[in-house]
This record gives C-alpha cells, structure tokens and sequence, in this order.
C-alpha cells in the first residue's frame, strides 16, 4: 500500500524538477534572444556609420602640408589642445572639451564640443603656419 502512495509522490516530484528545468531553459532562451536582438541593432548602426566614413571624399591637402606625416591626425590634435577656442564657457565646474571633429577642406575643420551640460558646434579656419604650427579662427558656432 504504501508503494502506491510512494510512486505518485515520486512521479510529481520529477515532474515539478522537469518543470523548473524548463522555465530555466525558456528564460535562458528569451535571454539569448534579446542578446540577439540588441546585437542586430548594434551591427546595422555599425553598417551605417562604415557607410557614411566609406561616402566621405577624402581631404585633398595642399603642398604647405608636406612636411606632415598625417596632416588630418595633426591638425585634429592641435585643435583638441586648444579649448579656449571654444566660443562657449562651461558651467557647473564643468570642463569644455572638443567631443567630434571632421576636416572638411584644406581650410576648414568641424568640430562638436561640450562640457557635460552645454554642448554645440563650430566651424574653424585652419592655417598651416611656418614653424608647423596651426593656427585657428571662429568661422561659425552653433548653440545646441
């Protein structure tokens, strides 16, 4: 008799494990599913921004520009060390910096800037000076 009783408790016991076991695998499931999804999304912004970097012309520099192993690198770098040419102050002991910038001519250079609670953008003229230096001057600003 007491068999019988065993067997059912047995078998109900093994179900309740099954069970678990597979509400653990369905949430693992839905898991890599979501993983997936987000990783989806990540590649075609990927696509895109390779996209845009394959559509854009490259800068043509002139001679004044030999002597520069990589003139786009140097010229970048010397706009980020200046910061003051930032047109805009920064605010909450913030600190403004230089957060994007893309050479659009052999004059011209874009650049975005914050500090964490102000942002914009601005358009410098850019010179080449004798001593391989550059020299750089406010075109335009935009206040974001």
């Amino acid at each position: 008799m007491k068999k019988i009783f065993l067997l059912p408790a047995v078998a109900l016991l093994l179900s309740c494990t099954n069970e678990a076991e597979k509400e653990k695998t369905e949430l693992r499931i839905d898991n890599f599913e979501a993983e997936v999804t987000e990783l989806k999304i990540e590649k075609d912004s990927l696509e895109k921004e390779l996209e845009l970097l394959k559509s854009r012309n490259p800068v043509v520099f002139s001679k004044d520009f030999d002597s520069l192993e990589k003139p786009e690198v140097y010229i970048v770098e010397a706009l980020e060390r200046n910061s003051q040419l930032i047109p805009e102050k920064s605010v909450l002991g913030g600190t403004m910096r230089f957060i994007d910038t893309e050479i659009l001519n052999q004059r011209f250079i874009w650049a975005a800037y914050e500090d964490g609670h102000l942002a914009g953008e601005a358009i410098f003229q850019y010179k080449l000076n004798e001593a391989d230096s550059v020299d750089f001057k406010l075109i335009s600003e935009v206040n974001n």
